[in-house]
């Protein structure tokens, strides 16, 4: 499996929703997502330091099925703070994952994402291929 750079809008989610926060098992369990979103936002911490997203390519485009985190790179993009990321080939996303409506363009935010300069925060790259939008 081979390492690369991508754009967050180059990458697709495989889920029709997330939700507001990372799970159980990651370095930051119960956290909103915006309050990352905010801390890259504000410089206090960089994209590269919040871990890599796996993608995998289905029928020439890239999927991952770390979608929350895929949303908070895809919202930085879309505000000038993030222009790629480091991403992991897979060969494999479980099928269950699957279950976007919209061909992975967007995905729901399930509940309030919490945080708050990125709701204040100018678009300033509105249009990123297949940026996501905000749904709650």
């Amino acid at each position: 499996n081979k390492t690369m750079y991508l754009r967050p809008s180059e990458i697709r989610f495989s889920q029709d929703s997330i939700g507001r926060s990372f799970g159980g098992y990651t370095s930051h369990p119960g956290r909103p997502i915006c309050e990352t979103l905010d801390d890259i936002l504000k410089g206090e911490i960089n994209v590269s330091s919040i871990p890599r997203i796996s993608v995998l390519k289905k029928d020439g485009q890239w999927f991952s099925a770390d979608n929350r985190r895929l949303w908070v790179f895809q919202e930085a993009e879309k505000r000038g703070k993030c222009t790629e990321i480091y991403v992991q080939e897979t060969l494999f996303i479980n099928y269950n994952k699957f279950t976007t409506i919209n061909n992975g363009i967007s995905v729901y935010v399930r509940g309030d994402p919490g945080g708050y300069l990125w709701r204040r925060m100018p678009v300033t790259n509105s249009h990123p291929k297949h940026a996501p939008k905000f749904l709650s």
